[in-house]
């Protein structure tokens, strides 16, 4: 294999999910980078259907995390699992910077596909701000920092918040900072369990046992199964 692609995977290797963070300031520099990432994530007709807003100000996170604690409730009323009944989502405070990330669906429509096929069509933005967080995250991850995807608040409360107008759809926030833990790799499927040769191999769909087991604990021991 070149170069390339093997620093490529690795840094796709070394990746994580941190949910810890020290409160050492990221500098403009870093943010930077990771914005010129973004920029260059591929869309669909090159619509780049993404906004960044960058919040450090600690009164602001504050009243984000005023949402996140009231989706936290609401979601320890619905289901129990053992990752959940620690889950407090502090760590997004703790982050010295938050990354939000919003999306707008307005270019839903500029696919060639509206009107033809409804899925694809939502690709068109959905896929599109999501390869832009990908690139993100590589680009966290090179500079020696980390960041997680986080979605457990109230988007139009964030909206409110930080005057983002309708229709701007808020996808996720990216807390930014230096990680304060380390993770092992999470378990990955075996690439033959997903690969199909010119025909879908329906031998190789999982089970709706697997998924169900999933739902009822998706941070347990069955990932592992996955």
């Amino acid at each position: 294999m070149s170069e390339q692609i093997v620093g490529l995977l690795a840094l796709m290797k070394r990746r994580r999910s941190i949910r810890a963070f020290k409160s050492d300031p990221v500098p403009d520099a870093v943010i930077t980078n990771v914005v010129e990432a973004a920029r260059w994530a591929p869309s669909s007709a090159n619509s780049q259907p993404w906004e960044i807003v960058v919040v450090r100000d600690s009164k602001t996170k504050e009243q984000i995390q005023e949402s996140v604690k009231r989706v936290i409730a609401r979601i320890k009323e619905l289901r129990d699992f053992p990752f959940l009944r620690t889950f407090t989502g502090q760590y997004l405070l703790e982050a010295p910077v938050q990354l939000v990330i919003v999306g707008d669906p307005r270019f839903e429509y500029v696919s060639m596909m509206h009107q033809v096929e409804p899925n694809i069509e939502q690709f068109a933005f959905w896929g599109s701000v999501s390869m832009a967080i990908q690139n993100m995250l590589l680009a966290v991850e090179a500079q020696g920092l980390a960041s997680v995807v986080f979605t457990n608040f109230y988007p139009e409360e964030v909206k409110r918040i930080l005057s983002i107008p309708d229709p701007l759809q808020i996808l996720c926030i990216l807390p930014l900072g230096y990680p304060n833990e380390m993770k092992d790799p999470r378990p990955r499927r075996d690439p033959n369990s997903f690969l199909h040769w010119e025909q879908y191999d329906p031998r190789k769909t999982r089970s709706d046992e697997l998924i169900e087991s999933a739902h009822q604990d998706p941070y347990g021991v069955q990932v592992k199964e996955y």
